[in-house]
């Protein structure tokens, strides 16, 4: 009897154990659309802890659910209304905090805001235009009495200095210094001592021409132009190809950080490619090949996410090259 009623308490405790620990699990995102205004509804399981924000400087938003599971809900979806052109839902990490991220890709920066329902199983997206709330008229400041005119003094006549006759301005006036000292003494400024020699010494010749002075120009210091360093473009995905065996994503610079995940419910595979910049719109391409039936193109905050979709149950036997340019995913 005491054994039994052990057992039967052990297995209780292990249930509060489970409780406790279950975390919230994402049943649905879904956009919703009434006239010209788009909200975005999230709904889970059990009551949902959450925060919200916008990416400064970027056209992004962000929902973060505090221990939610995101793995019944696309990865990827595709909004192209109102403010938001798509929506990725992934899994993080907060300080050791497994979170569900969920970040509205926008056409423009807009601020969001969140709203529950009383249990926090429903909370409810809406995006609001930044230059709305700025557009608002500023009242006018009340007008500042203008100061008195205050009557400018009297002119006071002026008394002008005789002219004095034949007044000549001081010697080099005018005339530009020489900063190198290869200027000479002018043959009227010379010394009249000098004068007489020359004339003793050429018998009352005349004085020759004085050499021409040639102006040595100031050096100026050459600063040598350093060219600046090349940033790196933003990463893209030019194109999506099909080949007889492969489906191949070029991009716009060689890819050396990605991260392939397989996804179930449906059968899909999804390829992180990470980059420092991302300029990239997403879009949708029909394969219907090798058992695909679409690549999905999405973009996070640091890397572009292509989704392959299975167009079976299962999906197939695949490997992933690099190329020069992108990636190779090769069907068995």
């Amino acid at each position: 009897m005491k054994k039994s009623l052990s057992a039967l308490m052990l297995f209780a405790v292990m249930g509060c154990m489970n409780s406790v620990v279950l975390a919230a699990e994402l049943l649905d995102v879904k956009p919703v659309v009434a006239g010209s205004n788009l909200s975005v509804e999230i709904s889970a399981d059990i009551a949902m802890t959450y925060t919200f924000y916008k990416v400064p400087g970027q056209a992004r938003a962000v929902v973060d659910i505090a221990e939610a599971d995101p793995e019944k809900v696309e990865p990827l979806i595709v909004v192209n209304k109102g403010a938001v052109s798509s929506i990725s839902v992934d899994k993080a990490q907060i300080s050791g905090i497994v979170v569900s991220r969920i970040i509205f890709n926008l056409v423009s920066e807009s601020d969001i805001s969140v709203t529950a329902t009383p249990d926090r199983k429903l909370l409810t997206v809406t995006f609001s235009s930044p230059a709305a709330a700025a557009g608002k008229a500023e009242p006018k400041p009340e007008p500042k009495p203008e100061p008195k005119a205050v009557p400018p003094p009297e002119p006071v006549a002026k008394t002008e200095p005789p002219a004095s006759g034949g007044a000549t301005p001081p010697a080099g006036a005018g005339q530009e210094e020489d900063p190198l000292g290869l200027d000479e003494p002018d043959a009227k400024s010379a010394d009249p001592l000098a004068k007489g020699a020359a004339a003793a010494m050429t018998g009352g010749a005349a004085l020759q021409a004085a050499p021409t002075v040639v102006r040595v120009p100031k050096l100026e210091p050459v600063v040598p132009v350093v060219a600046a360093s090349a940033r790196p473009s933003a990463l893209t995905v030019k194109e999506i190809v099909t080949g007889a065996s492969y489906i191949e994503i070029r991009t716009n610079q060689p890819v050396s950080d990605y991260k392939a995940t397989r996804l179930s419910g449906p059968e899909r595979l999804a390829i992180d490619i990470a980059g420092a910049k991302v300029n990239q719109k997403p879009k949708s391409v029909p394969i219907n090949k090798f058992g695909i039936a679409k690549v999905r193109i999405g973009v996070s905050p640091n890397n572009i996410r292509i989704v392959i979709d299975s167009g079976k149950a299962g999906f197939p036997a695949y490997t992933i090259t690099n190329t020069e340019n992108g990636l190779r995913i090769n069907f068995k």
